[in-house]
C-alpha cells in the first residue's frame, strides 16, 4: 500500500484541470485519506482562486484596449467626416473661382479688345530693344537703361500708358545719343587683366577710343577693353587728335562702320613682323637676299648719279680735262697720243679706256637681276615645304578643321609673298640701272669714235696736203 504523502503532484493549469485531477484521486485506489482530500482540496480552491484574479486581470485589460481602439474608430470617422466637408467646401470654392476666374476672363476680353494687338508688338518691340540696349556703346555711358528695358521686358500685364511712353524715350535717347560724339568716364580693361578709370570718347554707337588706343565694348560686363592689336599709326593718329580735340573742334577720324567688327578681325591677323616669322628660314634668307639687292641697287644708282654728273660736267667743259669720269679719260688719253700718225694705236688705247669704263658701269647690275630671280624661285621652295607640312598634319589630324588647314596654307604662301616682294622692286630696279648704264655706255662709246673720227680726218688731211 501507498500512501499518499508518497505523492507528490504540481498542480497547476487551468481549472478544469485541477478537477481532473481531483477526480482522479478520488477514484484512485490510492487515496484513502481524508485529510489529504482536504489539503488537495484547499490547494485546489487556492489555485482557482488565484487563477479567477489572473482572468479578471486580463479581462480588464482587455475591456480597457478595446474601450482605447473605439475611441480611436470613433476620431478617425471624426476626422474622416471633417475632411468630407472639407472636401466640399474646397470643392464648392474651386467652382466659384473658375467661374470667377471665366467672367473675368471674359471681362479681360471685352475691354482689351484692340488692345491684344498692341500688346504683342509693344512685347516684340521691348524685347528687340532689350536686345539694342544691351549691345550699345550709348549703355556704357548710360547703364541706368539695362534696368530700365529689364522692368518693361519682364511684365507680364498689359502695358499701361506710363510703360509705353517709357519705352518711346528710350528709343528716342537711343537714336538721338547715335549720332553724337561724348566724353566720359569709364572703367577699361588692359589686355592683362587689370582695369582702370578713365576719361574715354564714344563715337556714336560705332567705337570708344581713349588717348591713342581704340578700345571694345564688353556687352556682359558693361566695360570697355583695350583691343590687343591697335590699327595702324595713321588711325591711332586720328584717335589722339580725337581725344585731345576740345568740343566744337572738327577733327579727321579714322571710323569703324562695322562697329567692332573689323576691328575684332584686325586682332585676329596677323602683323607684318609676325608674317615674316611665318617664314622661317627660307623667309629670312628672302630678306637677306633682298637686303643686299637692295644696297646694291642704291650704291649702283648712286655711283652712276655721280658718273652721270661727272661726265655732263666734262661735257659741258671740254677744255678742263678731268680723268674722274670716263669722257675725261678718254679725252687725256687722246690729247697725249695726238702726236701719233697711226690711227690704229690711237683706237687701242681708247678702246681699252671706253672698255674698262664700261665694264665699271655695268659692275654689280647682272647681279641684281641675279638675285631677282633667285628670291620668287626661294619663296616657291619655302610654300612646297609648308603644303608638305600642312599635308602630313592633314594626314595625321584629319580635315575636321578648315581653319586650321588654311592657316597652315596661309603661312606656307608667306614665302612665295615675301620672294615676289623682293623680285619685284629688284628686277624693277635692274631694269632702270641697266637702261642708265647702256645710256652712259653709249655717251662714252659715242666721244671715243667721234675723237677717231676727228683724228682719222686729221691724219687724211695732213696726207692731203703732203
Amino acid at each position: 500500500m501507498t500512501s499518499f504523502s508518497q505523492v507528490k503532484i504540481k498542480l497547476s493549469g487551468r481549472p478544469q484541470t485541477i478537477v481532473f485531477m481531483f477526480f482522479l484521486l478520488l477514484t484512485s485506489p490510492a487515496v484513502y485519506s481524508s485529510e489529504a482530500l482536504v489539503e488537495l482540496y484547499q490547494e485546489v480552491v487556492s489555485e482557482t482562486s488565484e487563477e479567477a484574479v489572473l482572468d479578471q486581470a486580463r479581462e480588464s485589460r482587455f475591456r480597457a484596449s478595446a474601450e482605447a481602439q473605439a475611441q480611436l474608430l470613433k476620431n478617425i470617422e471624426a476626422d474622416i467626416s471633417s475632411q468630407e466637408r472639407k472636401k466640399i467646401n474646397l470643392k464648392s470654392q474651386f467652382d466659384k473661382n473658375e467661374e470667377k476666374l471665366s467672367n473675368l476672363s471674359t471681362t479681360l476680353d471685352r475691354r482689351i479688345g484692340d488692345l491684344g494687338e498692341l500688346f504683342g508688338v509693344y512685347r516684340q518691340t521691348t524685347d528687340d530693344t532689350q536686345s539694342l540696349l544691351f549691345d550699345s556703346l550709348i549703355t556704357l555711358e548710360y547703364p541706368e537703361r539695362r534696368k530700365e528695358i529689364e522692368n518693361l521686358s519682364s511684365s507680364s500685364e498689359v502695358p499701361t500708358i506710363p510703360e509705353i511712353q517709357e519705352l518711346w524715350r528710350l528709343l528716342m535717347h537711343e537714336i538721338t545719343n547715335s549720332g553724337r560724339i561724348s566724353r566720359f568716364e569709364a572703367e577699361v580693361v588692359a589686355p592683362e587683366g587689370s582695369s582702370y578709370l578713365t576719361d574715354v570718347m564714344r563715337v556714336g554707337t560705332f567705337n570708344i577710343v581713349t588717348d591713342d588706343k581704340y578700345l571694345s565694348y564688353l556687352a556682359e560686363e558693361n566695360k570697355a577693353a583695350e583691343l590687343p592689336r591697335q590699327p595702324a599709326g595713321y588711325a591711332r593718329d586720328t584717335a589722339r587728335e580725337l581725344s585731345s580735340k576740345a568740343g566744337g573742334e572738327t577733327v579727321t577720324f579714322s571710323l569703324d562702320p562695322s562697329r567692332g567688327a573689323l576691328l575684332s578681325l584686325l586682332v585676329q591677323s596677323p602683323s607684318i613682323l609676325e608674317r615674316v616669322q611665318q617664314g622661317k628660314t627660307v623667309g629670312y634668307l628672302i630678306i637677306f637676299l633682298g637686303v643686299v639687292g637692295l644696297v646694291l641697287v642704291i650704291e649702283r644708282w648712286m655711283r652712276l648719279n655721280i658718273l652721270s654728273r661727272r661726265m655732263n660736267h666734262q661735257l659741258k667743259n671740254m677744255d678742263q680735262i678731268s680723268d674722274d669720269n670716263p669722257i675725261g679719260r678718254i679725252m687725256g688719253s687722246y690729247y697725249e697720243s695726238e702726236h701719233l700718225q697711226d690711227l690704229e694705236v690711237i683706237s687701242r688705247k681708247l678702246e681699252t679706256i671706253v672698255i674698262t669704263d664700261v665694264a665699271a658701269v655695268k659692275r654689280g647690275i647682272p647681279l641684281i637681276k641675279v638675285f631677282a630671280a633667285v628670291a620668287p624661285l626661294m619663296g616657291l621652295l619655302g610654300t612646297v615645304s609648308g603644303m608638305i607640312e600642312t599635308f602630313q598634319a592633314i594626314t595625321l589630324f584629319g580635315t575636321g578643321d578648315p581653319k586650321l588647314m588654311a592657316g597652315g596654307i596661309s603661312t606656307a604662301l608667306i614665302t612665295t609673298v615675301l620672294g615676289l616682294c623682293v623680285a619685284i622692286p629688284l628686277l624693277l630696279s635692274h631694269s632702270f640701272l641697266n637702261g642708265r648704264s647702256l645710256q652712259m655706255s653709249k655717251i662714252i662709246g659715242e666721244q671715243a669714235a667721234g675723237m677717231m673720227a676727228q683724228k682719222a680726218e686729221s691724219i687724211a688731211e695732213e696726207k692731203n696736203r703732203s
